[in-house]
């Protein structure tokens, strides 16, 4: 295939010489799907700050994953979080236990169901072939609510090192382990809203003692397997701080969380509280304070990990968002994006999320000098296709990253190899591995896309990618290596479509990196 290849490129780039389809490129380069780091305060992706401009879609079916999980339903709903500027969405793994982990009346944890790993492993494939990063929920005070048949074995988990250790060792570092290359997981939430198993005689009234052992357990278990960030979603401030009114203390603070596991490990990422229009009276309304001011100490990022997604008392989820970053948190996470109770829903928050992308882009969706094909502002650099059946054009119909792609038509009577691409692509050397993006349709008469580049002697090195073998309509990640052998400069990377037939279509390109 490569001599075919050789001398269909070589006409190509005469045509395309001949008829001038030269147009200009934003170099803009995407760190956006890159693991997210902490530094001071704030996060980071690709070495660029991210403000978490979020959502929580806590479940569709109860108990998903291992339950009644609907891929069509998440494929679609990841979609719209993208669509309406949502990065990161909150998602329950197991809502109270009573499916996917399996757990015996002693509260011993011995591992997961095949439904639970196949599930997971689809919701994480969706999250990257949409670019939405996923904060993913471990248990909630649900599990020991008396309202389902095994809390018991729930509170026999807590109240027991041995079992904590098994749910850790059998379930949380699997989990990790399974995942943890996958950086659309870039957080873990230990437990949503413990306090109530704290308060409240129907989740048990379990001691923080046990809370904060298995927070420590679990958090050093993270970070000894894996680069994936920690925190707890507090329900009240008054937990997670020692100046507020009724402050009981910081009960994931680094000391505490120390004092049960003596490790530097032992110690969660960022702080999420949860806000409400109920805890007005006690603490006000954090969106318009700063984390300092609200009670919690600023030493890490701060992001609200629950609040009404209809907005805070007598304000617009539009001025939350707005007001929560001048005042230096670092994300927002309203409940809900798929509106499970009252507390609103997509229609409600979407607004607010598309406002905030559209104002700071590139803090919800941000570049660095890794990716220097981004597709923004209908701006292209040296892309070409061939004059005969191939046009391309940036297009906002959809993007892994930002709101534009590169759209690639073919409108070809045979079948064929037709390309899209950039001559002298800055700073690409031999050595490196050059990441594509490339989406691609359902029932298109399609071979085979191969992105490729070349280097000084002209000489190809590729990833021949089967179209069958393709995920359809969704975003495909697919790498090609330069070997060190290759001559430098690289001279041109690309695309190329293989027809099987006619074919009027498009496929759409984003964040070529390196």
């Amino acid at each position: 295939m490569v001599t075919r290849r050789r001398k269909a490129l070589s006409f190509f780039l005469l045509c395309a010489l001949v008829s001038g389809l030269i147009l200009q490129v934003q170099q803009a380069q995407a760190a956006y799907g890159g693991r997210i780091t902490v530094s001071g305060t704030k996060f980071y992706a690709g070495g660029n700050e991210i403000w978490i401009n979020g959502t929580n879609t806590p479940w569709h079916s109860w108990n998903d994953f291992g339950g009644s999980f609907d891929y069509t339903w998440w494929d679609n709903h990841f979609q719209e979080l993208r669509n309406h500027g949502v990065n990161s969405t909150r998602v329950w793994i197991t809502c109270n236990g009573e499916v996917g982990i399996n757990i015996d009346s002693s509260g011993a944890v011995s591992g997961a169901t095949a439904a639970h790993w196949s599930n997971l492993d689809s919701l994480f494939q969706i999250a990257q072939n949409r670019g939405v990063y996923i904060m993913a929920t471990m248990m909630s005070f649900d599990h020991f609510k008396n309202s389902h048949a095994n809390y018991m074995s729930w509170r026999n988990m807590l109240n027991s090192d041995t079992n904590i250790d098994s749910y850790v060792n059998n379930y949380l570092i699997p989990f990790v382990n399974r995942y943890k290359n996958n950086p659309w997981l870039w957080s873990i939430d230990l437990m949503n809203e413990p306090d109530w198993v704290y308060e409240n005689a129907d989740s048990g009234n379990i001691s923080w003692d046990r809370l904060q052992t298995y927070f420590a357990k679990g958090a050093v278990a993270i970070h000894q397997n894996s680069s994936i960030l920690t925190t707890v979603g507090i329900a009240m401030v008054k937990y997670n701080s020692a100046t507020v009114g009724g402050a009981q203390g910081n009960k994931v603070s680094d000391a505490a969380l120390k004092a049960k596991v003596n490790s530097p490990l032992a110690r969660v990422d960022f702080y999420s509280p949860h806000y409400y229009g109920w805890m007005d009276q006690y603490w006000g309304i954090p969106t318009y304070m700063t984390p300092d001011q609200y009670g919690i100490v600023h030493d890490r990022p701060v992001i609200l990990g629950e609040m009404p997604a209809k907005g805070s008392t007598n304000h617009t989820i539009t001025d939350d968002f707005f007001n929560a970053h001048t005042n230096g948190w670092a994300g927002l996470m309203p409940w809900t994006s798929n509106g499970v109770d009252s507390n609103g829903s997509l229609t409600d928050m979407g607004p607010a999320t598309q406002a905030f992308r559209d104002s700071y882009f590139n803090l919800v969706f941000p570049t660095s000098d890794s990716a220097p094909y981004h597709f923004e502002g209908g701006a292209l650099h040296s892309f070409i296709g061939t004059p005969s059946g191939v046009t391309v054009s940036s297009s906002s119909e959809r993007a892994y990253a930002g709101s534009s792609s590169l759209k690639m038509t073919l409108n070809v009577t045979a079948s064929g190899q037709y390309y899209a691409q950039v001559s002298n692509p800055a700073n690409l050397t031999t050595g490196k591995t050059v990441t594509f993006r490339v989406w691609v349709p359902g029932n298109a008469n399609l071979t085979a896309i191969q992105p490729y580049v070349k280097d000084n002697n002209w000489l190809w090195t590729g990833n021949y990618q089967s179209y069958a073998n393709l995920t359809k309509n969704a975003w495909n990640t697919i790498t090609v290596s330069i070997p060190t052998s290759s001559v430098n400069p690289i001279k041109e990377l690309g695309v190329q479509v293989i027809t099987s037939s006619s074919w009027n279509g498009s496929i759409y390109i984003d964040n070529i990196s390196w």
